[in-house]
């Protein structure tokens, strides 16, 4: 039995600890902040493609130094690649931390795993108190009418 709707709607019902203007203003600087990395890694990445077709070009394709030229162009293309994978790294690492923190007041944990079955284990019944017990009790004689 799936619980997590009815909790998601009492806790809808409670007054939650953070202010809804708070938490749109965050998402919104959040938002622009994304915006903002994402035109720089543009600008980045066409300044480091334009270095790259400037020294293929006037290196290897001329002829002057063309295993200069490549050499560099590698180092240009390996150190891009090493710097993407260390932003990338870090950012799942703070995800991951954000998420072992305890959530905020209205928020709710991870969901539990409800819907699969208990080991099977050898039940023996405990016996009831209430066992042939009632034939004890005095019967009332019913009238007919």
């Amino acid at each position: 039995m799936n619980l997590e709707q009815a909790t998601q709607s009492l806790l809808e019902q409670f007054p939650s600890g953070s202010r809804p203007d708070l938490d749109r203003r965050e998402h919104r600087i959040e938002k622009f902040g994304q915006l903002a990395f994402g035109g720089f890694m543009v600008v980045v990445a066409i300044a480091v493609l334009g270095l790259i077709y400037t020294i293929l070009d006037r290196m290897v394709f001329s002829g002057d130094n063309p295993l200069v030229g490549v050499l560099l162009t590698a180092f240009i293309v390996f150190a891009a690649l090493t710097l993407a994978y260390v932003i990338f790294s870090e950012d799942l690492k703070e995800k991951r931390k954000k998420g072992t923190l305890s959530p905020r007041p209205g928020e709710l944990e991870a969901p539990a795993v409800t819907g699969r079955l208990l080991e099977e284990k050898l039940f023996e019944p405990v016996p009831s108190v209430t066992e042939d017990t009632t034939n004890l009790l005095p019967q009332e004689k019913t009238r007919r009418n």
